[in-house]
């Protein structure tokens, strides 16, 4: 019984399911240590280094000016100035903080999961923001009304096609969110009129489907096209999202599919069990309103 006890965190794992897993964890520890080798050898947070140079061109110009030199900017303008504040903390530092989140995520399966995958380390190699997403997705999807915001906030901030879903779900599901959330929204918006980026930015949101030609794209879209992708695409998200699994939904509307992309969908194992074991592998619970 103690022996039992000790794994009660472990799902069980069947005879078929070894079938698929086994070659997918084969070939997710060939690509973390690929990923871990491209650090140790000095290869450079390609995004990171966008994010602090975005900062700047907020200021001099150029900010939605995505060049062949790898330069390329989606997110919102108020974002570039937060990275302008961040940026001393240096290309270790943000890959350092990266691994704060894994410790707080909302139960030990997701943290350990999230730990050994090669989206996580493909996610810190490059220096960008899913684990961040993810840890507000998981505590959202937990039921957090703390963590369903930050996760709203976050699609305003940082909009990909692949939150859509999520965020959807909440406002569907969740309507004591839905103020909260126009409320961010106008402030948001108000904000990035603000800056004077707000016009640059939007075509560049439109024009965001040109991306399916990167090489870092795994998505069937760099084969067939995006929209050929997204045809076959959305069916399959909405039917997800009507079953109450968002969090895949939006690997299928995402135009292309970056490795860290597929941090979302670890999501789901955030979600409350229904048996007596899962109450031991969960995090302490958030304060009241959290």
């Amino acid at each position: 019984m103690k022996a039992d006890r000790t794994v009660s965190w472990l799902p069980p794992v069947r005879g078929r399911t070894l079938i698929w897993l086994v070659p997918l964890l084969v070939v997710n520890s060939i690509m973390v240590g690929h990923a871990i080798w491209r650090m140790a050898v000095g290869f450079p947070p390609v995004d990171w280094l966008n994010y602090v140079e975005a900062s700047q061109r907020f200021g001099t110009g150029g900010l939605y000016d995505s060049n062949l030199l790898g330069y390329a900017w989606h997110y919102s303008p108020v974002l570039a100035l937060a990275f302008g504040v961040l940026a001393p903390i240096g290309d270790l530092g943000w890959r350092l903080l990266h691994l704060v989140p894994v410790a707080f995520l909302p139960t030990r399966l997701l943290s350990i999961v999230v730990l050994v995958s090669w989206p996580f380390w493909a996610d810190v190699e490059s220096g960008n923001v899913m684990i961040f997403i993810l840890f507000a997705a998981a505590w959202a999807v937990r039921g957090s009304r703390a963590g369903a915001l930050a996760f709203l906030a976050l699609t305003l901030l940082v909009p990909r096609p692949l939150m859509l879903p999520l965020a959807a779900w909440l406002l569907w599901k969740r309507p004591a969110l839905r103020w909260a959330f126009v409320a961010m929204f106008v402030v948001h918006a108000l904000a990035v009129l603000a800056t004077g980026w707000g016009g640059e930015w939007l075509r560049d949101l439109l024009a965001a489907s040109r991306d399916v030609h990167l090489p870092a794209n795994i998505a069937p879209s760099r084969i067939i096209g995006a929209i050929p992708w997204l045809i076959i695409g959305i069916p399959i998200a909405t039917w997800l999202t009507l079953r109450d699994r968002p969090e895949w939904a939006g690997v299928f509307v995402q135009p292309y599919l970056i490795g860290y992309y597929l941090l979302l969908p670890l999501a789901s194992l955030a979600r409350r069990g229904t048996s007596s074991k899962q109450s031991q592998t969960d995090r302490p619970e958030p304060p009241p309103g959290v």
